[in-house]
C-alpha cells in the first residue's frame, strides 16, 4: 500500500516551525522526523482499517510527560495513538516502532513491532 493510499482521508497539520530531534532524552528516528517535517502529525483514517493521531512535534515532550512514559515505559518515546487507549511508540535502543496498551506497563504490552515507520503504519492499516 502506498503512502498516498494509507493517508487518503487523513488530515495533516501544517509543517512545524521548529524541529526537535529528541524526546525523553532519546533521539527520534530519521524516518519519523522526515515524515513529521513534512506533515507535523494529524488525525484520521490510516488505510482500510486503521485510525489514529500523530502528535505535533512541539507537543511530544508534554505528551510523554503526561503519560509518564519515562517511568512506565523507560526507553520509549510516545509519538501518537489510535485514540482508543493504544499508544504508538518508538524505542531507539530496540530501533523499533510498536503499539503500547496505555493501561499496561508489563513487557508483553508491546505489539505490532516494526523496524520502520512505513512498516509500522502498514500493520495499523
Amino acid at each position: 500500500m502506498t503512502r498516498e493510499e494509507l493517508f487518503k482521508d487523513f488530515t495533516f497539520n501544517e509543517k512545524p516551525d521548529t524541529v526537535i530531534t529528541e524526546v525523553n532524552g532519546l533521539p527520534l528516528p530519521e524516518d519519523y522526523l522526515a515524515f513529521m517535517q513534512e506533515h507535523n502529525g494529524g488525525e484520521g483514517p490510516i488505510g482500510e482499517n486503521g485510525y489514529g493521531c500523530f502528535y505535533r512535534l512541539e507537543e511530544l515532550q508534554e505528551v510523554n510527560d503526561e503519560y509518564a512514559v519515562c517511568e512506565s515505559w523507560p526507553g520509549f518515546i510516545v509519538f501518537g495513538s489510535d485514540m482508543g487507549g493504544i499508544l504508538w511508540a518508538y524505542s531507539p535502543q530496540r530501533r523499533s516502532y510498536c503499539e503500547i496498551d496505555s493501561s499496561n506497563i508489563d513487557d508483553d504490552t508491546y505489539q505490532n513491532a516494526a523496524d520502520t515507520l512505513e512498516a509500522f503504519l502498514a500493520k495499523i492499516a
